[in-house]
């Protein structure tokens, strides 16, 4: 279901063709090039922070959605160098109706029933409007040209690549790693966010940790991408959430060839899948498992390998892993320090395992002014 959606970019594309994505793809998640959007990232988490604080406090806000909006937002800036305006809404909703068909797999081996028809008519539609806003924005973006003021940003990167033979990507290419670094690079740091704000409301002692810790290092100013390395436990409230409740809960691979693990055979062309859910969750490799302590992330100074996979892990490792980071890391503590939040009363949180694991009903939350 990713590829009808993706094309062949880095995330579904394999062998000699993904290496070759790879190798021209590295220089757009180089750190000097990433750490160039953290001021735009802090600003998109303030004006957040503002909208808000303006809204009424006896209506909740639906955290899970405006998150979503906002690591959307930045990824088109970082990306294409520009910003969705009144499209956003639209492209917002296409994703969510992707998400709903892609979660049901391959149309084949699915129930037919009236809601999978539904989410799997809504998603060639869908497909059709994200598909549309991105050959958009490529267009507008190869008119507009590369700024020569500084680094481009990440598209600039693609149009700027020839191959060996000195020919550049087609607009089919173009297309495919657009859509993959949008649907990939927004999701999951949206999801990271959301579970890690339901983690602090049920933790309130965590949360006043952070802010002591924002105030301490940042003062009054925004934070800053320099200051992140003195920002350890906001780091570690992340890394913890995406323990608990890891965005990409499944990992699937097709065995090359014969091979057994353990007891069990793997024949070739075996589906073979890895949960970072049950790895995250298992008692022998994280003590207190099911509890959300985020010191342990401050105490070691990294997991056992393949202990902890919210990026993957071996030669498939996110390629975007840095720029979430960072953007979860300056969002987080731009939030944690402006605004108190609370999980509105009544309202009970459901994981639900989706393409990215998912708060079942939403993330209806209190904010105000501390």
């Amino acid at each position: 279901m990713l590829t009808p959606l993706l094309g062949e970019g880095l995330l579904t594309s394999h062998g000699d063709s993904w290496r070759a994505q790879r190798e021209y793809t590295n220089p757009m998640f180089q750190r000097r090039r990433v750490e160039q959007f953290g001021g735009a990232i802090q600003r998109q988490a303030a004006q957040l922070v503002a909208d808000w604080t303006s809204r009424d406090e006896k209506q909740p806000i639906r955290a899970d959605h405006d998150l979503t909006g906002l690591t959307l937002q930045v990824v088109v800036t970082a990306i294409l160098g520009g910003e969705l305006g009144d499209i956003g809404e639209g492209f917002g909703r296409a994703v969510d109706a992707v998400n709903a068909a892609v979660s049901h797999g391959d149309p084949r081996d699915t129930p037919d029933t009236d809601v999978v028809r539904a989410d799997f008519a809504s998603f060639v539609t869908a497909r059709q409007t994200i598909d549309r806003i991105v050959r958009l924005l490529i267009r507008a973006r190869r008119f507009v040209g590369t700024d020569d003021s500084g680094l481009p940003d990440l598209l600039g990167v693609l149009l700027e690549h020839r191959t060996p033979a000195g020919e550049a990507l087609s607009d089919r290419e173009l297309r495919d790693q657009v859509m993959t670094m949008v649907m990939a690079g927004h999701e999951t740091t949206a999801k990271a966010l959301t579970w890690s704000l339901y983690l602090l409301s049920q933790h309130p002692s965590i949360a006043a940790d952070v802010r002591i810790e924002v105030n301490r290092v940042c003062g009054d100013s925004p934070p800053t991408v320099a200051q992140l390395p003195e920002l350890a436990m906001t780091r570690a409230v992340i890394n913890e959430a995406m323990r608990l409740y890891p965005p990409i809960w499944v990992i699937s691979r097709r065995a090359v060839s014969d091979d057994q693990l353990s007891d069990f055979d793997v024949p070739a062309d075996s589906l073979v899948c890895v949960s970072p859910w049950l790895i995250h969750r298992e008692a022998d490799l994280w003590p207190d498992p099911t509890e959300f302590k985020p010191r342990r992330f401050v105490d070691i100074e990294s997991p056992d390998p393949f202990t902890f996979l919210p990026f993957g892990g071996g030669p498939r490792l996110c390629i975007g892993r840095g720029f979430a980071l960072m953007e979860a890391q300056l969002v987080l503590a731009t939030l944690c320090r402006d605004v108190d939040f609370e999980l509105w009363p009544g309202h009970e949180v459901l994981p639900e395992a989706l393409v990215t694991l998912k708060p079942a009903e939403g993330m209806p939350m209190r904010v105000r002014r501390p």
